[in-house]
């Protein structure tokens, strides 16, 4: 017993210290329990759920081939610069940028409210630091990729029912939710950004500048949604770990002065090439606050609103596919499926990788109870968007309904683990189960939807089964 007491304490001391590692920005040891392998696998995993969160991606390659240096710049600089990179904007108007382990992003929001390159360093060096610190890593060990993706939304998605769940267009941004850090880890990517800044010639004071930027950006949006920054509001939430402005300006000046001597290039800011390099993508996201107007409407549930707001942003600019792509719900909702099917086609005319159209393509196709054509539409939804949790629940309906019910079952437990008080998705599982003969798993979701919701059609129908299936005997 002795030796088995030893060694048993050699096996944990050992598994201790190989999952100990240099923090590459600290030099000191700390507990990871994953490898920088696993941490580019983590964030290539959760890149999907990031990009389709936050809008897609926005198609500008001049502008991208302007600020890509930049960020390649600051990635070379930093601790790590043999890890791969990619830069990437955002098309939402939600203030923010975010840092994974091989991608970088802004969104439109937040880049049309610069002023000049050193902001944008500051911005980019902050994420970045995150990542080189390791922080996206420490985070994402903690959560499998279906926490990170199909928890997604899920508290809207609870409490609806079947058409209801798949007309959800989601809670923009919550994904980013899961990138939240800690006031020390906050301090600690300030602390780079504007170690990286300065060593590329840009004067660190606009560290100080791109803070009140983001602080501005956030109530301008907060304010367009007709919403107060004291209000219970994801962007809030997404701040909450941020210290109080006056706090963290008064920081980032003393990390200023702490800073080794440096050469600014110029005047440290370069505001001229800047400003004409994002000249268009301000233009635009001013069209956008009329999107977004439209879409707030849509959330409201006032289609008619919605639909006016957008054929005016449609008339500004009948190039972007969110627009398009917003419309086919709006006729989704109206039953109007012909026209949805004309606005998702268009969308998809501009951007033939536009995810939400192709969900938005097999709703279409769903709602006219062509389940096979459905089916088909999203699984192209899921070769975009893995993680997409209202994709999984249209095509296990869709399986469902064509009674396919082996292949229903993966995509309706997906949903199931994200929305597991949804008052169908029990009772869709006992069916899929009893008809695979699975008696015992059929009677479990049968129990589930009984608690859930018990008197729902699917509920009834639930006790009838599960009584049957326990009858003496069987």
């Amino acid at each position: 017993m002795k030796k088995r007491f030893y060694t048993v304490v050699t096996i944990l001391i050992y598994s201790f210290l190989i999952s100990c590692a240099i923090n590459p920005v600290t030099g000191q040891q700390e507990l990871m329990l994953v490898s920088e392998e696993q941490e580019l696998n983590i964030g290539k995993e959760a890149a999907p759920s990031l990009r389709w969160e936050f809008g897609g991606y926005y198609q500008d390659r001049a502008l991208e081939s302007y600020l890509e240096p930049i960020v390649k710049q600051i990635w070379q600089d930093s601790e790590r610069p043999q890890l791969p990179m990619k830069f990437y904007i955002q098309n939402t108007s939600i203030p923010n940028a975010f840092a994974l382990p091989g991608n970088v992003a802004i969104t439109r929001g937040l880049l049309s409210e610069m002023e000049n390159e050193a902001q944008f360093a500051a911005v980019i060096g902050h994420e970045v630091g995150h990542v080189m610190a390791r922080h996206t890593a420490q985070k994402l060990s903690r959560m499998t990729l279906q926490q990170l993706g199909l928890a997604i939304g899920a508290a809207a998605l609870e409490g609806t029912k079947g058409g209801d769940a798949l007309l959800t267009v989601g809670a923009v941004g919550s994904s980013l939710m899961l990138l939240k850090y800690d006031r020390g880890q906050e301090i600690q990517a300030d602390r780079l950004g504007v170690k990286y800044m300065a060593r590329l010639g840009y004067d660190p004071h606009e560290a100080i500048s791109a803070h009140n930027v983001l602080d501005r950006a956030a109530d301008n949006y907060m304010k367009r949604l007709g919403k107060s920054r004291t209000e219970d509001h994801f962007i809030n939430q997404i701040l909450s770990t941020h210290p109080r402005t006056e706090v963290r300006i008064s920081e980032i000046q003393a990390m200023i002065n702490e800073l080794p001597p440096h050469r600014i290039h110029g005047d440290g800011k370069f505001s001229s090439r800047f400003q004409a390099a994002i000249k268009k993508i301000r233009e635009i996201n001013k069209i956008y606050f009329i999107y977004d107007e439209a879409e707030n409407y849509y959330q409201k549930k006032n289609f008619k609103a919605a639909e006016e707001s957008l054929r005016k942003a449609i008339s500004l600019d009948d190039e972007q596919t969110p627009f398009y792509n917003l419309l086919g719900f709006i006729k989704l909702q109206e039953q109007n499926y012909t026209e949805a099917q004309r606005a998702y086609q268009k969308a998809l005319s501009i951007d033939a990788e536009y995810q939400p159209a192709y969900y938005g393509k097999g709703l279409a196709h769903y709602f006219q109870e062509d389940y096979r054509q459905a089916a088909n539409e999203f699984k192209k939804s899921l070769n975009l968007y893995p993680d997409h949790i209202q994709t999984h629940f249209g095509l296990g309906k869709s399986y469902f309904l064509l009674q396919r019910y082996k292949e229903a079952i993966p995509y309706l437990r997906n949903f199931e683990e994200a929305a597991p008080k949804h008052p169908e998705i029990h009772g869709l599982l006992g069916i899929c189960y009893e008809r695979t003969g699975d008696v015992k798993s059929a009677a479990l979701e049968y129990r589930h939807q009984l608690q859930v919701a018990p008197d729902n059609e699917m509920g009834r129908y639930a006790k009838k089964r599960l009584a049957a299936l326990t009858l003496p005997g069987r």
